[in-house]
């Protein structure tokens, strides 16, 4: 029998098959109470390759605790033992990339993560992926303040999840990922920098625009300077300086609101905002960033959460009928979760303000070009309105809101005066 099965395991097609071959001999090696770990499963006397390493390790995988399966890559058959991956800390946010935390945190039936801080707890995880660092020092790397018990339980939950096996695989190899090709952001550096600092942008810029696109502006900042940090650091803005942290379940709740009711107009100021905070910094990365696997490396996988670019952002603002939209009615017209609309939402602002906001809205966004045209190059206001197919008097107000003074009609030499 033996002999028999050692045949089966060395023709088998991967090591994958071959760990279900070899499974009854690990099994019966456990059964007469010999304990079986991660290190001393392939301890059946003599030396071995490594591939047999891996068939007998991976032979016990749903039976290892979910963070031996991490720190051994039993998900992806590998042979190599775990080594000391912390540099991998600098290049993952506090809180796992939006997108695949969308895709990896199992849900309940409400539309509620499993588990509270799910994208914090996966950054964690992600870093414990074929490394020896205990789970104490991971979660001090990545920054967030969850604790030890908090990951071991989510990890826990994970292997229970129908899906769990594909979350721990599929965090597997965004390690691996980052490992070979790296990341075009230093986290670790933003964090150092921008952790301590509260406040990002100037209030006033802040409240103009919102007097300009909103019937009901909101002079308060605090938002946006969340927002700021948020998307700086990629870390959550409840770790943020305490000035201006969302303190209470309920701030925090506003705030992920704030995020899926920005208006496009608003998120461009915040993004150059940012990118200003960046430059001053001699900062040369993109603002934001995530990772891309291979079609091929997912395409056997089955993840809790949906695929965030099933829905195109065009088709996301078409199903936007107004500025009472709310989340569970898109959910139920896109045919999604309510957890992939607030993320479309936060990545793809949409205008749903009134239309009197809407014209607004353009008047924002070209005042800057206005006015260059009216004090460089000496246009005058009637001329700006022809070009812009608009009225004098929005041409007028606009750049009035904008600081610019107004020239008395027909004052620049050697320009005539409208009859």
């Amino acid at each position: 029998m033996a002999v028999s099965a050692a045949f089966r395991i060395l023709r088998a097609e991967n090591i994958r098959s071959a760990a279900r071959t070899a499974q009854w001999l690990t099994d019966r090696m456990a059964a007469s109470g010999r304990p079986l770990y991660p290190g001393n499963v392939v301890a059946l006397g003599g030396a071995i390759s490594p591939a047999l390493e891996a068939t007998l390790r991976c032979s016990r995988e749903s039976k290892l605790m979910p963070v031996a399966r991490l720190r051994h890559r039993t998900g992806v058959d590998s042979t190599r033992p775990p080594i000391d991956h912390n540099d991998r800390a600098r290049v993952l946010p506090t809180a796992l990339w939006p997108q695949w935390a969308l895709r990896l945190t199992p849900r309940h039936a409400s539309g509620r993560p499993a588990a509270q801080r799910a994208d914090e707890l996966l950054a964690v995880a992600c870093l414990l992926a074929g490394n020896t660092t205990p789970i104490r020092a991971a979660v001090r790397l990545t920054g967030t303040t969850v604790s030890s018990h908090n990951v071991s339980t989510f990890l826990a939950t994970l292997t229970r999840h129908p899906h769990g096996a594909d979350v721990l695989r599929t965090l597997i190899l965004l390690a691996d990922h980052l490992d070979t090709h790296g990341a075009p952001i230093d986290y670790a550096r933003r964090s150092a920098l921008f952790t301590t600092r509260p406040q990002f942008m100037d209030a006033r810029a802040w409240l103009e625009l919102q007097r300009r696109l909103r019937s009901n502006p909101s002079p308060n900042p605090v938002h946006a300077q969340r927002w700021l940090f948020h998307t700086l650091t990629g870390s959550p803005a409840h770790l943020a300086h305490p000035a201006i942290a969302p303190a209470t379940p309920a701030q925090r709740q506003h705030y992920q609101r704030f995020r899926w009711r920005i208006l496009p107009a608003e998120a461009e100021l915040l993004r150059h905002a940012a990118r200003r905070l960046l430059d001053e910094h001699g900062i040369d990365e993109p603002l934001q960033w995530t990772p891309q696997l291979p079609d091929r490396a997912l395409h056997a996988l089955q993840l809790p959460g949906p695929e965030p670019h099933s829905i195109s952002p065009e088709r996301l603002h078409q199903a936007v009928s107004g500025s009472d939209f709310s989340i569970a009615q898109l959910a139920h017209t896109l045919e999604t979760t309510t957890a992939h609309v607030v993320h479309l939402l936060s990545e793809h602002p949409v205008d749903w303000s009134r239309p009197r906001f809407r014209r607004t809205l353009r008047t924002a966004a070209r005042a800057a070009q206005w006015r260059q045209w009216y004090e460089r190059d000496h246009l005058s206001l009637q001329a700006i309105a022809d070009r812009e197919d608009t009225s004098l008097a929005a041409i007028r107000l606009a750049l009035l809101k904008n600081g610019t003074r107004l020239r008395p009609a027909g004052s620049y030499p050697g320009r005539p005066r409208r009859k």
